[in-house]
């Protein structure tokens, strides 16, 4: 079967984490890119081999695209995915889907009314490790539920290649949205929406460096600690009255160790995640499907929603919400 084609838009970062992945895995390739930068593009197509095109209406138009990947700041990803919706082609947006619930409420709205398919990029739900994690606990492995505690903690702000966006409202930088998207996602996909959810944070030039979330459950909470400035790692532990179960790295989730008794049961999944992802949304829209059924619309619309509320209690809003 011919390789799947893909347009990219943005070639940043993310981006050519991607499309190194991509290349590897095999299934899919890059056939059309455009940034606003044009000598970015450029040098982005003959790193990989494709071509670059001067507008996002030009690259999706290109032959052999089957589908957008759009790879902006979060700040442009509804811009963007309303472009690749009205041109027609099935869209794979990076997280966070977009800046609020309202604006990811309206891109699914205008998917449907047009029959195209659109997904939000979260490859940790795309990986075995996180679904038989998923699956343990919802099959009541642990018996109740005790407690949960995630951190994700990295002074990215001292990277350069990370510093200027994560530190932009008008990029929609911040911790919430660039990392606190994964382990309030995790979760979600685990328990559902929270009976209530607190939200602490330190704010700074108008983006938030370190929050601490708290999602409270019948008989139990999950505690959320995220930083851009701070080191502390990152692990998710979630205990219960018949053993635990610990993930390192959550949102890769490449590995998880559950405990029960004397009992223990180790998951692991060695594969090219943005590989794998990108392979089974191109057999998705290859199949006519409309709507991921590894990151559904109403998934996405929920955690935005909580991002939301977070937002709304730290006094957190974007340039682009005005």
């Amino acid at each position: 079967m011919a390789q799947f084609g893909w347009a990219f838009i943005g070639t940043g970062d993310i981006a050519r984490q991607v499309a190194v992945q991509i290349q590897k895995e095999g299934s899919c390739r890059i056939a059309a890119v455009w940034n606003r930068t044009a000598e970015r593009a450029q040098a982005f197509a003959e790193e990989f081999g494709t071509r670059a095109y001067p507008t996002p209406e030009e690259a999706l138009a290109a032959p052999g695209v089957e589908g957008a990947y759009v790879c902006v700041n979060a700040s442009h990803h509804a811009e963007y995915v309303r472009r690749c919706l009205a041109a027609g082609v099935p869209v794979l947006c990076e997280k966070p889907f977009t800046l609020n619930e309202a604006d990811s409420a309206a891109l699914f709205t205008m998917a449907k009314e047009r029959g195209v398919y659109l997904s939000e990029a979260m490859w940790t739900w795309h990986n075995a490790t996180a679904l038989r994690v998923k699956e343990r606990v919802q099959s009541g492995a642990l018996g109740r539920i005790r407690s949960v505690r995630a951190v994700y903690a990295f002074p990215l702000i001292s990277m350069q290649k990370y510093r200027g966006r994560l530190l932009s409202p008008e990029a929609g930088g911040g911790a919430l949205l660039d990392i606190g998207v994964y382990p309030v996602r995790y979760v979600y996909e685990l328990f559902g929406a929270p009976e209530e959810m607190i939200c602490r944070g330190s704010l700074r030039g108008g983006v938030d460096l370190s929050d601490r979330i708290r999602m409270r459950y019948q008989g139990f909470e999950a505690d959320i600690f995220i930083s851009i400035s701070r080191l502390g790692g990152e692990k998710l532990v979630i205990r219960g009255e018949k053993g635990s179960i610990y993930v390192p790295h959550f949102h890769e989730g490449k590995g998880a160790v559950m405990k029960c008794g004397k009992e223990k049961e180790v998951f692991s999944d060695d594969s090219l995640l943005y590989g794998k992802q990108f392979a089974q949304v191109a057999a998705e829209i290859r199949a006519g499907k409309k709507e991921s059924a590894f990151i559904p619309a109403a998934g996405t619309l929920a955690v935005m929603r909580l991002l939301d509320a977070c937002r709304a209690q730290l006094g957190l809003r974007y340039p682009a919400e005005e």
